[in-house]
């Protein structure tokens, strides 16, 4: 009983907050809360809010904008693009958003996110070119209270530096990082920083060439071969499963392994584009010698260097990459062909667990693939093959269809060998590794009625060959579904149920065999804009979680955004109050943060969350964000022992200079 009056009283408490573009933020949201658990501090989610945020202070103008401009909004599918541009190309200029009604697949809740990033501009800038900026940002956080930090040989706090230039010529920058426990101008980092990095890129002529230098990152075609950094998995935008072939980027996030350094380039010719590139790279691992040998066994990608062990293993391992992609494009079809070959300067010797039993070993790698993805009719077909060593071979393939006028429908079939292995592989896929995946994908969209959405999807897969985490071959579903209302601009509800039933290891003394887990979520959550100030999100959250025995959990929240008219300042907060029986019946909830800074943080076990954001602009330069955080978990007994509550705080600072 006392739980249900705290679940009702929180309901209607609420504290303020919003530190980035609330649209900005909601995109970020449906991204991140897909990941869940796979997510880390450093997910590179940076290029994605730097490109929204760009738009925001200069919309797109849809009347002008190529291809590449559309894809940098990462709202639409390339089926979208298509559609736009071909309706562009016979009606001409595009003059409101009511005009973008008509255009085939640009549904009213994708018109909704896009309004706050285009303009119907008709008039291109001064001589074509984009004027210069350049964009400093400095972030430091730190929690309390603090671990014992004897063990560590830096201080507690991390550091954040960022610099980017950014003209239609040339954009460059450099980024530093020092993460909780390292040193800081001392010890082994007497330099400075831990973690530090350099991009630029230039465009040598007048056509689309472009040459890359220092720290970048590659994605082709459907992620097989080599896509570095975020890609959207399994989500609540069921339909929207095509990953559109992003080339060649500069790197500027702080994640210290998702990246190439060297040189690349864009070499455009008709209907050509070529992308070769190479890299030496040292990398984080696990390194010893047998016989005057160098091998190692393993990885360190966690980017700390605080105690000796994680220093040992710093920049211990030389990795040479060299590749190329190269794309023919012709009205609306596209053949894509990509090799890497990768090289280690020491041998990699697997552990004798049996999952390794077909992952390859040694010092060298060589993937290739082939992607394809064009229009026949009405229907968008993709996908990708790939071959690697070991005879090695994998298979990802998909159709997105509109069956009706009102309706948006995606299939995905996957075919991946137990031998089959890319370093740099990040594909539409159950499991991270990809690598022993048999898996069939549907994603559904309808709009029934004006202002109702009907969406879900169902994952079948099977794994042939055993996973970290089974003791034998196993097989799953997963699937989503969702009803929204939106009853007004300003009002929407939406109630989603979420399930994931799949094999998983259980060990009893000496024996380790499968057993069926299943996880079944169901979240009801509603929005409203109250005035042109203040806004409200509140969401309950139910988690039932079963394996040997079973756990139930409970998560209620409440946000308010604040952002007066005519003023500088704005702030939005939450109060969330969540009880469960363990971890394994944890929720996740994505929390509005600093400018490219997030937080998803798992709630488990019986207490309170709650943050606060400030943001203030100073001048039309400077601009500072504060977060607040605090987690408290109230006093409980386990198996009869008592414990005491804890309260566990994070603070957050940046300052950002535009100039």
């Amino acid at each position: 009983m006392k739980r249900l009056i705290f679940t009702i009283m929180i309901s209607g408490l609420a504290v303020f907050s919003n530190a980035q573009n609330p649209v900005v933020n909601q995109i970020t949201e449906d991204m991140l809360e897909s990941l869940g658990e796979n997510m880390s501090d450093d997910t590179d989610i940076q290029e994605i809010q730097d490109d929204l945020e760009a738009f925001i202070q200069n919309p797109l103008k849809i009347n002008l904008a190529s291809s590449e401009d559309l894809m940098r909004l990462h709202l639409l599918s390339e089926v979208q693009i298509n559609n736009l541009l071909t309706y562009r190309k016979k009606t001409g200029t595009i003059y409101s958003l009511y005009e973008l009604a008509a255009v085939d697949g640009l549904t009213p809740d994708i018109l909704q996110k896009l309004e706050p990033f285009i303009s119907f501009d008709v008039v291109e800038e001064q001589s074509g070119r984009k004027r210069s900026s350049t964009d400093l940002l400095m972030r430091s956080n730190r929690t309390f209270p603090l671990s014992d930090q004897s063990k560590y040989e830096g201080s507690p706090e991390r550091y954040y530096l960022r610099m980017k230039h950014v003209s239609s010529r040339l954009e460059y920058g450099v980024v530093a990082e020092k993460d909780p426990g390292e040193a800081f101008f001392s010890h082994s980092n007497k330099q400075g920083v831990d973690y530090a990095n350099a991009f630029a890129n230039f465009r040598p002529g007048q056509n689309d060439n472009r040459i890359y230098v220092g720290a970048y990152h590659v994605r082709f075609g459907q992620g097989l071969v080599a896509w570095q950094g975020f890609s959207m998995g399994k989500s609540a935008e069921t339909t929207q499963i095509f990953r559109s072939d992003q080339g060649i980027k500069s790197y500027s996030s702080a994640d210290e392994n998702l990246f190439f350094r060297g040189i690349a380039g864009q070499f455009k010719h008709r209907d050509f584009t070529f992308y070769p590139f190479l890299s030496r790279h040292k990398l984080d691992a696990s390194t010893d010698t047998l016989d005057g040998k160098p091998y190692f066994g393993a990885f360190q990608t966690s980017g700390y260097h605080r105690t000796s062990s994680e220093i040992a293993g710093e920049n211990s391992l030389q990795q040479f990459v060299s590749g190329g992609h190269m794309t023919y494009s012709h009205n609306q079809w596209s053949l894509g062909m990509t090799t890497v070959y990768t090289r280690f300067d020491a041998y990699l010797d697997r552990s004798d667990e049996p999952y390794n039993q077909f992952l390859p070993e040694g010092k060298e790698n060589l993937v290739a693939g082939l992607d394809w993805k064009g229009s026949l009719r009405k229907v968008f077909i993709f996908g990708e093959a790939a071959v690697s060593k070991n005879s090695g071979k994998a298979l990802l393939t998909g159709v997105m269809m509109k069956p009706a006028s009102n309706a948006e429908l995606s299939l995905v079939y996957r075919n991946i060998n137990t031998s089959y292995f890319s370093f740099f592989a990040n594909a539409f896929t159950e499991s991270s590794r990809i690598n022993d995946e048999h898996g069939f994908y549907v994603g559904l969209k309808i709009f029934p009625a004006p202002r109702w959405i009907l969406l879900g999807y169902a994952d079948f897969f099977r794994h042939h060959w055993l996973k970290y985490t089974t003791a034998a071959p196993s097989s799953g579903t997963e699937f989503l579904a969702q009803v929204s209302y939106s009853p007004s601009r300003e009002t929407s509800f939406y109630l989603r149920f979420f399930q994931e039933e799949k094999e998983q290891r259980l060990i009893d003394g000496i024996l380790k065999y499968n057993e069926q887990q299943l996880i079944n979520r169901l979240r009801l959550n509603f929005t409203c804009i109250l005035t042109g100030q203040i806004s409200l999100k509140s969401r309950i959250e139910f988690s039932f979680y079963s394996k040997q025995g079973s756990e139930n959990g409970t998560l209620v929240c409440q946000d308010v955004a604040y952002k007066p008219l005519q003023k500088s300042f704005a702030m939005n907060g939450r109060l969330a109050y969540f009880y469960t029986d363990g971890y394994n019946s944890r929720l996740y909830a994505y929390e509005n943060d600093l400018l490219y800074s997030f937080s998803v943080p798992a709630l488990y076990g019986n207490g309170i969350r709650a943050y606060f954001n400030f943001q203030q602009k100073l001048g039309s330069k400077f601009t500072l964000w504060l977060k607040f955080a605090a987690t408290h978990q109230f006093a409980q007994k386990n198996d009869g022992i008592t414990i005491g509550s804890t309260t566990k705080s994070e603070v957050k600072f940046q300052v950002r200079y535009q100039f």
